[in-house]
């Protein structure tokens, strides 16, 4: 296609931090928004930039320049300087799917503070390959297009495409070329006289080299030059070039321009055009071009940063929204600030090269920071609405002397919880009998539900001599010792509810001193029983588990009668390679715990919980030298202690692995032969479940040839005509699934590096010392693979308890209203087989008003409902931005669900005062 205009824009690519610190790039961030400002003002033939689709970039200019807002943010309001429509530009994999939405619904509301609306442009040109339900994200903010680099073949692909996610929902992309990236009018035309005088004649037979490239690619007569790099200056005499440019004789127009009037010009030229269609995720390799590689290893460096952000996730999406929502429906203030605080702190550790762990050092050292503090906020949040709807319960038909507290359990999860559940429960110390008279080998507590009946328990640990700090309200802190039981018992908690026990202790009266006839002391409360049927094989009702002397394990499944052999090996391998991508020696030498003589204890093995202990240690060469052909021959052991976690009746084998690593330049997998016949797999990223094909094609020849490993954020599973293998993991998302006769998991533990972009390396990247890791095994049957998500969540967010004395609780908070709760309610709930709840907050422009957003996790349409506490004022349907989208119907209570295969709905509610 010949190109008659050329529309340049001018931007930078601005990693926030990368292979410098954040404080170091924001200094270089002012000299350059300086200079950008003052150009603006002066020369008005320097009509535009654009601040590489994010609205940070701002909030960290002002910070340092806050004299200069009101010209910056002039500019802004003009149309000269675009902005967003991220707050920052993020990793799509590495990140949950509500931690893009609220990217984007932050650089939105950033962007509308300051008068206008954000750069209408999925914006996404640095990202390391896109998930498959982008297209969806980006149309839920009425955004019809996106701007993409990696995750494509490379050889001459077409600059104009369409992009669908599974669910239909379409954008067309403009597709960067391979070579040049986001920085092709950079290339071309500024880098060659980066050290000299520019020369018009050169100019323009550069310009002519650029358009014979561009368009080989091209489909329609417009074309975009983007006139930026990673971290680069504006270019002044810009305007001169173009302009000697179009009074060269070139059958071409050259027009500074923004990318919105690039966008609007471009939606007019493809409307007749048929252009290459693409469906869902896109994280192709590269085969050609300079740039044009997508990094296959950033989802297993530095994992210790992704199991903390799955962590601070979860807390903020789970716990903290959810439970702020409900304590405001109990009369609570929504704490709308704190959360947004905690937000920032957790998206400001998304951009694609932070939380990718291809940074230097210092960079993801300010990261926990970060994690931290969106931890503690999310944290203290969740606690004060737990324990103000827990102090808030009716307790007169409990005060009859005897019962001393209530121990309240919340489930923030869809699904309710009826099984063992694993909670604290504290004593005052050293008053309990298993610590004051061990001999009797029994406790001296008793725990009843809300009807009075005993519930039985099992002791897994106790912690002595612990201080419970008080911090009563308008008071002096204090605390007290106490005694912390970690506690198993079956427990039924309705689904984003919570259910009280109440618990009473027997006084342990002992003969005091030159008394002769001792008191009468109470019989101790024992529960008797064990899961073990055999010396290395325990039933818990679904599995039967059988302890090899390698610490392997066979797994049946007692529904389908299917048994999965020699399960849980590890592999560990050499690996050069760093932040980026996993390199193996050419002499790969790889140590696997196969037949290797372990250690097995048991650690737990009563009615409810049988935990078993297995440990073993490689002998793994200690490092290996950069530019070495081979691992080192000096030898390390790497200790490896292992878990087995069997909960009665629970089809769920949870397992914890702690290394302690002082090997560097490796990577450490755990291998699961599953044996399932089955020539594809799933795996779950955000907001889709994703089939890849076990036998992949050949990639040897691209530009990044270690294709065995594919994301996941925290679901895989096979299945045949006879089972189903699910694998569900907390923080890790590098896996793969082998082409072998037993069909092998691979999931990675970790990865040690030394290389680090720009520097000569360190030990940051190679995660010494100890490390620990949680993942669950479930075998399931044909008619339970649509329940895995929601499953897979609903194990992450766990249960949490909250403990209070029955006449006195304790109040920190000014925060009270008549103590009249039910012992056991549900707030929110949903049906419709393969729906998933991802989000309950308040609404962003309307503090009345709470958004609940569900996900269909199949490719079929299902009905369901959302289950309410109460029958709403209002409801209606939203899109992403949570602008109105239509009308949803309710009866009562229940607001009825239409989704689409793999849909995302989000609902719109007011509830009425109460």
């Amino acid at each position: 296609m010949d190109i008659h205009k050329l529309f340049v824009v001018s931007h930078t690519h601005w990693d926030r931090e990368w292979y410098q610190d954040f404080q170091n790039f924001r200094i270089r961030l002012v000299y350059m928004m300086d200079e950008l400002l003052d150009t603006l003002e002066q020369d008005p033939s320097y009509k535009y930039f654009m601040l590489d689709g994010q609205t940070i970039i701002v909030d960290d200019y002002l910070e340092i320049r806050p004299e200069r807002t009101e010209q910056l943010l002039g500019f802004i309001r003009k149309g000269r300087i675009e902005v967003g429509p991220w707050y920052v530009m993020p990793d799509e994999f590495l990140v949950s799917g509500e931690s893009l939405i609220r990217n984007l619904l932050l650089g939105f509301r950033k962007a509308r503070s300051w008068g206008v609306e954000p750069m209408k442009s999925g914006f996404l040109s640095d990202i390391f390959g896109h998930i498959g339900q982008m297209p969806q994200l980006l149309q839920g903010f009425n955004i019809d297009n996106a701007v993409l680099f990696r995750g494509f073949y490379g050889d001459a692909d077409p600059s104009e495409i369409m992009w669908a996610s599974p669910d239909g929902s379409e954008v067309f992309g403009l597709k960067l070329d391979e070579d040049r990236s986001y920085g092709d009018f950079f290339f071309f035309m500024r880098w060659p006289f980066s050290s000299r005088k520019y020369e018009p004649a050169e100019l323009v037979d550069r310009a002519k080299e650029m358009l014979a490239y561009k368009e080989r690619r091209a489909t329609v007569g417009i074309a975009l030059g983007l006139d930026g790099v990673d971290h680069i200056e504006i270019e002044p005499m810009l305007p001169w070039m173009l302009d000697v440019l179009n009074k060269s004789g070139l059958p071409v127009q050259f027009e500074h321009s923004s990318l919105s009037s690039y966008l609007e010009a471009l939606r007019t030229h493809i409307q007749d055009v048929q252009l290459k269609r693409y469906i869902g995720e896109q994280r192709d390799p590269g085969h050609s071009g300079n740039n044009n590689w997508t990094p296959a290893n950033v989802l297993s460096s530095r994992v210790h940063l992704k199991q903390l952000n799955q962590r601070c996730e979860t807390t903020i999406e789970r716990w903290a929204e959810p439970w702020a929502i409900f304590g405001s429906l109990e009369g609570l203030e929504y704490p709308r600030g704190l959360l947004s605080l905690s937000w920032k702190f957790l998206l400001q550790n998304h951009p694609h090269d932070s939380i990718s762990g291809c940074s230097i050092d210092q960079v993801h050292r300010d990261m926990l920071f970060r994690f931290d503090q969106s931890l503690l906020i999310s944290n203290a949040v969740a606690e004060e609405r737990l324990t103000y709807l827990t102090n808030h319960i009716s307790v007169e038909s409990l005060l009859d002397g005897w019962k001393k507290g209530i121990i309240t359990l919340f489930n923030a999860s869809q699904l309710s919880i009826d099984g063992v559940t694993i909670m604290e429960l504290r004593l005052p110390g050293g008053s309990d009998a298993l610590i004051r008279l061990p001999h009797l080998m029994g406790t001296s507590f008793v725990i009843r539900d809300a009807d009075g009946e005993e519930v039985p328990y099992q002791v897994l640990d106790i912690e002595r001599d612990s201080i419970q700090r008080l911090r009563p309200y308008r008071d002096i802190p204090g605390a007290e010792t106490v005694d912390r039981f970690r506690l198993a018992l079956h427990a039924k908690v309705p689904s984003f509810g919570y259910a009280s026990y109440t618990y009473e202790q027997n006084e342990m009266k002992l003969p005091e001193h030159g008394q002769y006839d001792a008191p009468q002391l109470s019989v101790p409360v024992r529960y008797p029983g064990s899961m073990q049927s055999d010396v290395h094989t325990w039933d818990n009702g679904c599995y039967e588990l059988k302890i090899r002397s390698d610490g392997t394990f066979d797994l049946t499944d007692k529904k389908t009668g299917k048994t999965y052999c020699e399960l849980l090996q590890f592999e560990d391998e050499s690996d050069t390679g760093d932040g980026w991508s996993h390199v193996s020696a050419a002499v790969n030498s790889t140590y696997t715990s196969y037949g290797k003589q372990t250690q097995i204890s048991v650690v737990q093995n009563g009615p409810f919980v049988a935990m078993i202990q297995i440990e073993a240690t490689l002998d793994v060469p200690a490092e290996t030298q950069l530019g070495a052909v081979k691992r080192s021959t000096s030898r390390l052991s790497l200790p490896i202690r292992t878990t087995l976690e069997l909960r009665k009746n629970d089809p769920l084998l949870r397992i914890r692995t702690i290394v302690r690593n002082e090997a560097r330049d490796h990577r450490l997998k755990a291998v699961f032969p599953t044996g399932i016949r089955s020539e594809a797999y799933m795996t779950s990223t955000p907001f889709e479940m994703v089939e890849r094909q076990i036998d992949r094609p050949d990639r040897s020849k691209s530009l990044n040839p270690d294709r065995e490993t594919v994301p996941h954020n925290g679901l895989i599973y096979l299945q045949d005509d006879e089972a189903g293998f699910a694998l569900f993991s907390n923080g890790l998302y590098e896996a793969a699934v082998r082409n072998d006769k037993s069909r092998t998991l691979a999931l990675t533990l970790f990865r040690s590096t030394r290389r680090e972009v720009l520097t000569d390396g360190g030990d940051g990247g190679q995660l010494l010392g100890e490390l620990s890791f949680e993942y669950a095994i479930r075998l399931f049957g044909q008619d339970e693979k649509a329940g895995l998500f929601a499953e897979m969540l609903h194990e992450r967010a766990g249960a949490r308890a909250i403990q209070r004395n029955i006449e006195t609780p304790l109040y920190e908070t000014p925060h009270r209203r008549e103590a009249n709760l039910p012992m056991s309610r549900s707030y929110m709930g949903i049906n419709g087989e393969g729906l998933v709840i991802s989000s309950i907050k308040s609404a962003e422009d309307d503090s009345e008003s709470v958004i609940v957003r569900c996900f269909n996790v199949t490719n079929h349409s299902v009905s369901g409902s959302l289950l309410l506490p109460s029958e709403p004022a209002h409801a209606e349907l939203v899109n992403l931005d949570e602008q109105s989208a239509g009308p949803v119907e309710w009866t009562g209570s229940q607001v009825r669900l239409q989704a689409g295969p793999y849909q995302i709905v989000t609902v719109k509610l007011r509830f009425r005062q109460v």
